[in-house]
């Protein structure tokens, strides 16, 4: 049959008809190779792009990291002025207390020891509260004017620093 067909079909195209197998594989294998290739070329860039998303997500990670031990610095400081301030403040007040417990005191401070802890009747007869104060007068003993001063102080801080941050 073969000696049929190369009678039939001119010898060129005969030659065709016999290559065009071979030459399908190799076209077949050329292409294989192409994609595969381009497939490992492909995940290589995959891998470069990863190490270079994990290097820059490190890089952010150093930065945020020395952000935030700034704005914690930063803080701290100025934790540390309030505190002062507030200190500062508060032994302001508490001297200012001080002098108005020994300028409103009912007893001399001198005598204030020697005597009893005895608070005036309603009919003002003790000899420690002076005739002028009113029988309807309320006293506060110092101890109650340095907690009272204490707290308006505290108050007043933290109501100077709500103020701060709701701006």
């Amino acid at each position: 049959m073969t000696g049929l067909l190369s009678t039939l079909v001119p010898s060129p195209v005969g030659l065709a008809l016999k290559a065009a197998p071979y030459a399908a594989l190799v076209g077949v294998s050329l292409l294989a190779w192409h994609f595969d290739s381009r497939a490992v070329a492909n995940a290589e860039a995959v891998r470069v792009q990863a190490q270079q998303f994990k290097d820059a997500q490190a890089a952010a990670t150093v930065i945020a990291q020395q952000a935030l031990a700034h704005e914690q610095a930063v803080y701290q400081q100025k934790a540390t002025e309030a505190d002062s301030a507030y200190q500062t403040q508060l032994a302001a007040a508490q001297s200012a207390a001080d002098r108005y417990i020994a300028s409103h005191s009912v007893q001399p401070a001198t005598a204030q020891g020697a005597a009893s802890t005895a608070v005036a009747s309603a009919q003002g007869g003790s000899p420690a509260v002076p005739a002028n104060v009113s029988t309807a007068a309320v006293m506060v003993s110092p101890d109650d004017v340095r907690a009272c001063t204490s707290a308006a102080d505290y108050a007043l801080k933290a109501h100077d620093w709500a103020k701060s941050i709701s701006r």
